[in-house]
């Protein structure tokens, strides 16, 4: 068995991998930005750990300790997929690590690789580099959403269930709604189709344990106004005659914590007594939008999480420059753009930050 230093090839390939790992790794709960192996990988991100052979060994050792390290943590929706490659990672070096009868990777950095293939032991960490560093392309938060979101309703849902199609996309909808879990207050969707979003996320609730109610509005038979900036939806769009959403939503409602309401949300919302948690508004105009915020704006509280489909679809044309209104008058904060990490997604999350202004 030999000895050896792992050397770098491309220092600064493996700058721009250490400055990749320390912003995921920064936005993992619980984190794991203490230690001498994560300060290390700051010192690598910034350029000032490469000083000489040695300087280099320890860089990619504290690279490989930070890796068994994230591969152990609890994984937050913006890095699931992250983590769950760290893993992968771990693993394979791991199996690399007793194929070639390495030293225990511990010793690494105190010490030098001995194995019976150093060269391959020293390929295989290249290639996890190489590997982690696409975490840096926007692509990667949206897919670990997904996966995130799908993980989830695996483990919650029945297949029966999961396989609904809803209109929705629930992998960006699920982890805000998830993170609203800790506020007080019930949930409310504000056109909802043929519900199955509204059954798949009062399911969740049920399944988390969460002490809240979820109530669905909707016409239930289409529109009942033309769009005023002549968009594509008018009088009855998304009817659906043939498939009974209110009786569906009813029927489900003996189960979950689930309250279809039908007719005109802007005046059905009123209905609603008690403080929201989560808000999610997909009734495509901002005719209709704007009077439904105005009435539950009492019943949102700083931490209340509101989103917003649709946001710039050309087939919604009042939906963005409403919401552009909102924010610019310091009424609510953005914090999440969907089209930022996956364009045409046409999502929004905000939260309340003023007042709004008067109609």
């Amino acid at each position: 068995m030999s000895g050896r230093s792992f050397g770098l090839a491309d220092a600064e390939a493996f700058r721009s991998t250490a400055r990749v790992f320390v912003d995921q790794a920064g936005r993992m709960e619980p984190g794991i930005a203490g230690g001498p192996s994560f300060g290390l990988m700051k010192e690598a991100a910034a350029g000032r750990a490469f000083a000489d052979a040695r300087g280099q060994h320890e860089a990619v050792c504290a690279f490989l300790d930070c890796l068994k390290r994230a591969a152990g943590q609890g994984a937050t929706p913006e890095t699931f997929t992250f983590v769950a490659k760290c893993a992968e990672y771990d693993r394979y070096l791991d199996e690399k690590v007793v194929e070639f009868r390495a030293n225990p990777r511990g010793d690494w950095s105190a010490a030098a690789v001995k194995s019976e293939d150093n060269a391959v032991i020293a390929k295989v960490v290249d290639e996890i580099a190489a590997h982690l560093r696409s975490f840096s392309e926007p692509a990667q938060a949206y897919q670990s959403l997904v996966d995130y979101t799908q993980a989830r309703i695996k483990a919650l849902m029945p297949p029966e269930i999961a396989g609904m199609r809803q209109e929705a996309n629930i992998s960006l909808i699920f982890p805000f709604l998830e993170k609203a879990l800790p506020v007080a207050g019930d949930v409310a969707e504000f056109g909802c189709f043929r519900g199955i979003l509204s059954v798949k996320l009062a399911w969740m609730l049920k399944a988390l344990g969460a002490n809240k109610h979820y109530y669905t509005f909707d016409t239930f038979h289409g529109f009942e106004i033309d769009d005023p900036a002549g968009g594509a939806l008018g009088i009855g769009a998304f009817r659906d005659d043939a498939f009974d959403a209110f009786g569906f939503l009813t029927k489900w409602s003996r189960i979950l914590p689930l309250t279809p309401v039908k007719g005109d949300a802007t005046k059905t919302c009123a209905q609603l007594q008690g403080p929201l948690s989560f808000v999610w508004l997909d009734l495509d105009m901002g005719v209709l939008m704007d009077p439904v915020l105005r009435t539950i704006w009492s019943k949102c509280g700083p931490d209340t999480i509101i989103g917003i489909d649709d946001v710039g679809r050309p087939e919604t044309p009042t939906v963005a420059p409403w919401l552009d209104g909102l924010i610019a008058s310091g009424a609510v904060e953005l914090v999440f753009d969907s089209d930022r990490i996956a364009p045409n997604t046409f999502i929004r999350f905000v939260k309340k930050k003023g007042d709004l202004l008067p109609v």
